[in-house]
């Protein structure tokens, strides 16, 4: 065990899981077998073997029910769920730990995992309703309630809309970029599509017919593609949106202030997670 717990301890987590089994197999009987579980468990999850450790995780629950490793073993698996960004059954593994575990530290985390399905899956009601749900004595609480406050203003960002972009570029092309507000594709849009305008009304008036037939047919693929690419620019800045929000967000909720009184002392609070 102790030289398991070394290799766990040096990040060496496959050298870890063989002697915890090694350990296993020649003391069965012994009181440590459950620790020794566990922590099997624990070295698939931290090596990133995820398929193992929610297989190890099974393995562990049923053959020790009540152990008081059950919660972290759950939370393990449900995190496992959520690398494979398989949220659905995470959130199931995570509504076990909250129907069963009174306050606790895992609890809490449970209960922001998931919401973090949620925001995953751009969900934001439901991931706003569950970061509500977090304990006051939770020391999630603060980043909680920030995070709820935000999502309710996802749907308020300056998005642009896609069919407007292609409409705005059927009716003139490099419209539509310029909606998006990438004005060198719009140029580049409003000018080559415009050359080739151009192109085909001379040869059509100076009756070359194969020319004009032959730059017709390159306009209407550039433009129906600069449609396409006016749809695809409003899909573009809408992520690009978002995700600057999204990170916006994340990098100030490690900030939380915070007033109380103590003793009959005003208490001011700053707090900063790492």
């Amino acid at each position: 065990m102790e030289l398991a717990d070394h290799f766990f301890e040096e990040g060496d987590y496959y050298r870890a899981v063989t002697e915890y089994k090694r350990f296993l197999f020649f003391f069965s009987s012994s009181a440590r077998t459950e620790e020794a579980s566990g922590k099997i468990v624990k070295s698939y999850y931290k090596g990133k073997r995820w398929d193992d450790a929610v297989q190890a995780g099974n393995d562990f629950l049923i053959k020790f029910p009540s152990s008081e490793w059950t919660p972290e073993v759950l939370l393990m698996q449900g995190r496992c769920y959520m690398e494979k960004m398989d949220y659905s059954q995470a959130r199931k593994i995570f509504q076990k730990i909250l129907e069963t575990e009174p306050v606790s530290s895992v609890r809490d985390e449970a209960q922001w995992q998931m919401a973090i399905t949620y925001l995953k899956e751009e969900r934001w009601k439901e991931a706003a309703s569950e970061f509500r749900k977090t304990q006051k004595t939770s020391h999630l609480f603060p980043k909680s309630e920030y995070l709820a406050q935000s999502l309710d203003q996802v749907d308020q960002l300056p998005y642009k809309s896609p069919t407007t972009a292609g409409v705005l570029a059927a009716i003139l092309p490099g419209a539509g970029h310029f909606y998006c507000e990438r004005y060198r594709d719009a140029a580049i849009a409003f000018l080559l599509n415009g050359a080739f305008i151009w192109g085909m009304v001379e040869s059509f008036q100076h009756e070359n017919y194969v020319v004009g037939g032959i730059l017709t047919f390159f306009e209407l693929g550039w433009y129906s593609g600069s449609i396409y690419s006016a749809v695809s620019s409003a899909h573009k800045f809408n992520r690009k949106t978002k995700k600057e929000y999204l990170e916006f967000m994340e990098k100030e909720s490690n900030l939380s202030l915070g007033f109380s009184w103590q003793a009959g002392k005003p208490i001011f609070a700053l707090r900063y997670d790492f």
